[in-house]
């Protein structure tokens, strides 16, 4: 088994990872784009807009599961000479686009609603709408549950990204559900309110994959440095810690940081010290990959005293 040269890590245990989330972008493809088809087609041909536009909602979710799974194969890639930390972020920009797809989803049903609330078509509500409507809440329900869960369980942004926009889809099958009912007890206007409803909770999600993706590229920063600190200044040889600044995405997080000793200690000890401060932070941040120390002589300058937000 070799070792990542960038994480440490088994790249036996990186390609499980990756094969897993595959996997589960296989199985929610395939069920959103059953959503999807069964939404549009009974949608348009009762002429229920608000089922429409959650429709559309559910193409937009297979689309971004196959962009997913294409991005997955390229963020698999082993670090290279020319991209030494590896190809993770690739896993961000799919986020981002998937993002983009969702806010993409959000103008289309605008336009729909928009079409609708000019037409004067009456909507004739059917039992089998609430049959359709409920199932795809089940399933959309069920399938933002499982991503969510693998997601946590594997690291994994681009799942978790994903199951946020699924859960919006189980929201708007709510407010679906509501729509058509207030449309069969004589309230046409239901309807274009459960579809406006849909619009927003679509945008909701759209921001927050964004933001989420958006925090990533632009290095936000990612482990609190107070715990940081807690942990390094656990070792008693440490006197003190400073300068630390972590980025990345969950299960890829870069961390550096500057540690003062004890100026007469060996550079062999040092080391040591180094290796067991390094093994105490993996430990207490297992989505740390990458962790730089500087080790500096202990100095005036640093002092233990300074107020937490400046650490």
């Amino acid at each position: 088994m070799t070792l990542s040269p960038i994480s440490g890590a088994p790249e036996d245990a990186q390609s499980d990872v990756a094969r897993q989330i595959r996997r589960v972008l296989w199985v929610t493809m395939f069920l959103n784009i059953a959503v999807a088809m069964i939404k549009l087609g009974y949608g348009y041909s009762k002429g229920i807009v608000s089922l429409q536009a959650s429709g559309f909602d559910s193409v937009f979710d297979g689309a971004a599961n196959v962009i997913g799974l294409v991005a997955m194969g390229l963020a698999a890639l082993p670090p290279d000479p020319e991209h030494p930390y590896g190809h993770r972020k690739l896993e961000v920009a799919v986020s981002l686009f998937i993002g983009l797809m969702v806010t993409l989803s959000f103008l289309e049903i605008g336009r729909t609603v928009w079409q609708s609330a000019l037409s004067d078509t009456p909507i004739a509500i059917e039992p089998a709408a609430y049959l359709v409507v409920i199932s795809s809440l089940v399933v959309s329900l069920g399938v933002s549950i499982y991503e969510r869960r693998e997601g946590n369980r594997l690291n994994s942004m681009l799942l978790k990204s994903d199951a946020a926009h699924t859960f919006a889809d189980s929201l708007a099958s709510v407010a679906v559900l509501a729509g058509i009912y207030l449309v069969d007890i004589g309230f046409p206007v239901g309807d274009i309110l459960a579809a406006l409803a849909v619009m927003f909770f679509v945008g909701i999600t759209a921001y927050r994959v964004l933001r989420d993706g958006i925090d990533v590229l632009v290095d936000t920063s990612y482990l609190d440095p107070v715990a940081v600190r807690r942990v390094v200044k656990s070792h008693p040889d440490v006197l003190s810690c400073h300068n630390m600044r972590s980025r990345g995405m969950p299960g890829h997080v870069q961390l550096d940081l500057h540690v003062s000793l004890d100026p007469k200690m060996s550079l062999e000890t040092a080391g040591d010290i180094l290796l067991a401060v390094k093994a105490n932070l993996r430990e207490a941040f297992p989505e740390v990959a990458d962790i730089l120390i500087q080790i500096e002589p202990h100095k005036p300058i640093h002092i233990e005293d300074v107020p937490e937000k400046l650490l």
